[in-house]
């Protein structure tokens, strides 16, 4: 399929349910396989994919919080559930939905620029929720919000920052301003926007196997074919392999001027437009603890013909004591990943990261909150009290692995975006790329393109490998790893080089290295003055 083509529309439609599907699909295009709006990038600057994936992890975003907070709102509405509500970018609906269920006499509004919420019709069925949501579609930031002066008494907002250009927050603040009824609510979630790194000891011993290995097993029991090395290495004087797809991502954003770290900004939007304001301290969800393979102390004949049971014990198995990687030995409940006792981080980082016998890198050593906001009034503990350190301290391993998921995926659908940032660079600014280990002059269209996936499939697998969500989870749930395929001695010899070569090169991490963060979000409360 030609890239940037319309999605095929149905055939010429009676019925209202095809017409609405007409309009629902001439909003979207593909590019190189992957679902993005149809508008102009002008008008509409949000430049992730569409893809199933991408809406999967923004549901699964919405579950953490309300599990977090136990409830779909931080606001105290200890004065009753709110009447009419609005959600600003409510993408798949999945917040409306859920709010609905929880606020049974409210009403609802959903507005986003996209139709891909369910249809009417179908939530119509569900008798607690007929006639008490509505979708509407628009672009918040060229026109005005077709809703009513003080209609709302109620709004949420959440992760609309990837397509707010900070010259127009002014603006949507007047609009959200304009809507929301005299002593009416706001709440807003947001996060930073991150590039997920990966130091050099961590992904030197991969580029090794890479060269060594026609092929890698994964825990899984899957068999890749890692992606080809560039064709040229990247510079050593880079601070990371993928330093180049950092600076196109970042360069995403600030040709939109798009405002990376939104929560740094809205404080002051939120303390100019409304009263009684209360701003989270920013919450840092550091990098889960780094998975390492297993040793294999021998390469005998038994051991190359151990059982699958043998062969994924191996895997599962984690050394446990008391000063161990944060995860507790209690099992996570069912259906909720995220929540789960943690062990308190061990201060003794260094010891940990230097012991041969450690089989996960520690959690970072470090506060899931930072330092105290000056940005209000309102106290400390006030602030703390939207997410108190009780509910984040239950975060698993796993939770914290989903969250890098989300980061660096965040990446991965951007990459469209990134494409055409690399493209005008190859055009306006060759010499810019060269620092960045980029050097073209031998390949031309396809080979360039062919070039730029090859980079995102290893940024893609480094991040699988680091992320390893195989490995929480057969921790926290007690899930069995897939049979494996046979090693050959020569891959169990490779199995048991790179778990060396990983151990001696995180003796090198720094500590600085260990307290990576892969998310920082804050939340925001906030009330319109009573008239």
């Amino acid at each position: 399929m030609a890239n940037g083509r319309l999605l095929p529309p149905p055939e010429s439609p009676q019925d209202p349910r095809r017409r609405s599907m007409l309009i629902k699909q001439s909003q979207f295009l593909l590019k190189h396989g992957k679902r993005h709006h149809s508008f102009d990038r002008e008008k509409a600057p949000y430049p992730l994919n569409y893809d199933k994936e991408t809406i999967d992890l923004d549901v699964l975003d919405h579950l953490f919080f309300k599990q977090m907070k136990q409830s779909v709102s931080y606001i105290d509405l200890k004065d009753g559930h709110p009447e009419r509500s609005l959600d600003l970018g409510c993408g798949s609906g999945a917040w409306v939905l859920d709010a609905a269920k929880e606020w049974p006499d409210c009403q609802f509004v959903g507005f986003d620029l996209v139709n891909m919420q369910p249809p009417i019709c179908m939530l119509d069925q569900d008798p607690s929720l007929k006639g008490r949501i509505q979708w509407v579609h628009g672009n918040f930031l060229t026109t005005k919000l077709p809703f009513d002066d003080d209609e709302f008494d109620h709004i949420h907002i959440q992760a609309i920052a990837r397509t707010v250009p900070e010259n127009k927050w002014p603006y949507l603040f007047e609009e959200v301003f304009r809507v929301l009824s005299p002593g009416g609510a706001i709440e807003m979630i947001e996060e930073d926007i991150t590039f997920p790194v990966l130091p050099r000891w961590y992904t030197a011993p991969l580029r090794s196997r890479e060269r060594r290995l026609p092929s890698i097993h994964l825990p899984d029991g899957a068999r890749v074919i890692p992606p080809s090395p560039p064709l040229t290495p990247p510079p050593p004087d880079l601070p990371h392999d993928h330093a180049l797809l950092e600076s196109l991502y970042n360069s995403v954003y600030e040709s939109r001027f798009i405002n990376r770290e939104p929560t740094s900004i809205l404080p002051s939007y939120f303390s100019t437009y409304f009263r009684q304001v209360l701003c989270s301290p920013v919450i840092n969800f550091p990098m889960p603890p780094v998975p390492l393979n297993p040793s294999y102390k021998s390469v005998s004949a038994s051991r190359l013909s151990s059982s699958p049971s043998d062969r994924a014990r191996m895997y599962t198995h984690r050394k446990s004591s008391s000063s161990g990687s944060g995860s507790s030995d209690s099992k996570t409940e069912v259906g909720s990943p995220f929540n789960q006792e943690r062990t308190p981080p061990t201060s003794d980082c260094d010891s940990l990261r230097n012991s041969p016998c450690s089989e996960t890198f520690p959690s970072p050593v470090q506060p899931y909150y930072s330092s105290p906001s000056d940005d209000t009034s309102i106290g400390y503990e006030a602030q703390t009290a939207l997410l108190p350190m009780s509910a984040l301290s239950k975060t698993t391993d796993l939770g914290l692995a989903l969250h890098l998921h989300r980061s660096c995926h965040s990446v991965l659908a951007c990459q469209e975006s990134m494409w055409e940032e690399l493209k005008d660079r190859i055009r306006n600014r060759e010499e810019q790329l060269k620092l960045l280990g980029w050097n073209d002059e031998e390949l031309e269209g396809h080979r360039s393109r062919q070039r730029f996936e090859t980079l995102i499939d290893r940024y893609k697998s480094d991040m699988q490998a680091r992320i390893a969500l195989w490995q929480p989870i057969t921790n926290s749930l007690s899930w069995k790893v897939p049979h494996r395929e046979p090693l050959s001695k020569s891959e169990l010899i490779e199995e048991e080089r790179l778990h060396k070569a990983m151990l001696q090169a995180r003796k090198h991490a720094s500590l600085e290295e260990s307290k990576t963060q892969c998310r920082r979000v804050r939340i925001f409360v906030g009330y319109k003055a009573s008239s």
